[in-house]
């Protein structure tokens, strides 16, 4: 039918779409953030002489990599996906048992023992489907588990831009004025490329 359709293929476009994002995401994370950021402390250039006073200043200006926070924030943001992926197919592997019960009946404990007889199952269970009656066999319904798996990677997506925000901010400023020790006074440092790297 045509809902059965327009469910698959919606189904089919969010998995590229996914794939997409994660794709474009590593992307510019690899291809953009790597070689913007790589040279990041050594152009970190302080007006002071002091020893030990530019890596404190740039210690306070940079807590944590760039590019490592967002390799970091990227596969943490795929940990939701994996796991909802591993549950549907182990849920799938569940029904596909069951359905070999249905079609064959289970003997003790003999199940599925190889690939063959896996094959073997899927075409049986095409050519017999109508001997099974519509009570035994239900249509596997993911998405609850789609739900949460969905609200866990916004709830991730909204921490790691909150953490970013309170880290970084949003804006690379071109100068950092740092008063620590061992500076013995007030000092200016200042960031290579500021307007790329806010953009």
């Amino acid at each position: 039918s045509a809902l059965t359709l327009f469910l698959t293929f919606s189904s089919l476009l969010g998995k590229v779409w996914l794939m997409l994002i994660i794709l474009l995401r590593m992307t510019v994370v690899v291809l953009a953030g790597y070689p913007l950021y790589q040279d990041e402390q050594e152009r970190f250039v302080c007006n002071t002489l002091q020893p030990g006073c530019s890596n404190v200043c740039y210690d306070l200006f940079s807590p944590v990599s760039h590019f490592r926070f967002w390799l970091i924030q990227t596969v943490s943001i795929l940990l939701p996906y994996a796991a909802f992926s591993i549950y549907v197919l182990h849920k799938v592997a569940l029904y596909i048992v069951r359905m070999h019960c249905l079609v064959h009946g289970c003997k003790g404990n003999k199940g599925l023992s190889s690939s063959k007889d896996l094959k073997e199952l899927c075409r049986s269970a095409v050519v017999n489907r109508l001997d099974c009656s519509a009570d035994n066999l239900s249509v596997l319904n993911f998405s609850g588990a789609y739900t949460v798996h969905l609200f866990f990677r916004t709830l991730l997506e909204a921490a790691f831009a909150a953490v970013q925000y309170f880290l970084f901010g949003f804006f690379v400023p071109e100068r950092f004025s740092c008063y620590h020790s061992p500076c013995t006074s007030t000092v200016d440092c200042y960031i290579s490329r500021p307007t790329e790297k806010s953009i």
